[in-house]
Formats: C-alpha cells, structure tokens, sequence
C-alpha cells in the first residue's frame, strides 16, 4: 500500500463506533479509531504495529468495508541476510527498541482508555476534547491531554468526578 495514502472511515464505521464493541477486537477498533482522515497509511502502520496487530490490518479494515482510500498493497519488503557481526549488533541493540515499542503500546491503551472513559463522563460534551486527542502521539502531548480533559470534566460536573477519571486513567497506566 502506498505509505502517502490517507484512508478515511466510512459510514458504516462511524456507525459500529458509535454502537456496541462487539464486532471488532480491541485492538482493531484502537486502530479503526485513529484512522482520521488525516494520518497517512505509514502512520497508521506504526499504530497497528504498536497494538501488536499484523501489518495486513489496515486492509483488512479496507476489506470489511470500514475505511476506504487505500491502495492495493506492496509486496513486502525483501529481508537480506546479514552479517553475523552486524545481526550481534542489532541483537544487543533489540532491547530498547522493544521497550520503545512497549512504551508506544503502554501509551496508546492509556490514550484510548482515557479517551473513552473522557468521552463517557462528559456524554456529547466531547467535541474538543476528541479533535485535540488526535494530536497525542507523545507522553508529554497524553499528559497535557489528560490536564484537559480532567478540567473539563471537574467543569462539567465537580472535582471529585474528576479526580476519579485521573484515578482510573493512572491504574490502566500502570
């Protein structure tokens, strides 16, 4: 698929989002969700990689008829053989890149579960707070998130719901 394409929901998307979660798995929906209109297809790989989903998820979310603006995709990337010396560097260096994989996973369930918790406590009062968590892709942009959401939730009702929402949001961090 090309890495510049940029899928959209469809209808029939935004229809099971806003229905019961029965039909797709966490993770499928975790990645249907962040599929914007305005991340491209490389950006939503790295999301479907970080949810542990196998690289074909974006087509199959395509061939189920819940996004649509991708193209057909590439053959996958040809894997050469390395160097014994180079394969012993890059054995040495997979720990960090899997925690940093872990640290992305850890990130994106705490967004959506706060994201959803957010949109739960503040029922339809939401707008903002969805556009602005399109730009969370950092720890630093989640916790700036959560400040405001957790301002607009303690306005919309008091500060123990709040303090309650920050509560749950930190336990599913952990």
């Amino acid at each position: 698929m090309s890495s510049s394409a940029t899928p959209t929901k469809t209808l029939a998307a935004r229809e099971l989002l806003a229905g019961p979660r029965s039909i797709l798995t966490v993770p499928m929906r975790m990645l249907l969700i962040n599929v914007d209109g305005r991340r491209n297809a490389a950006e939503l790989q790295d999301i479907a990689r970080s949810l542990n989903l196998k690289p074909h998820a974006l087509m199959q979310l395509q061939r189920d008829g819940w996004i649509a603006g991708l193209s057909e995709p590439l053959p996958p990337p040809v894997e050469v053989e390395q160097p014994a010396a180079q394969a012993e560097a890059e054995a040495e260096a997979s720990p960090a890149r899997v925690s940093s994989a872990e640290d992305l996973r850890r990130l994106m369930r705490a967004k959506m579960f706060a994201f959803d918790l957010a949109c739960r406590m503040l029922a339809g009062r939401d707008a903002e707070l969805r556009v602005s968590a399109r730009e969370v892709n950092s720890e630093s942009r989640f916790l700036d998130w959560l400040a405001e959401a957790s301002s607009r939730i303690e306005a919309a009702s008091d500060a123990e719901r709040a303090q309650l929402f920050r509560d749950r949001v930190a336990q599913a961090a952990a």
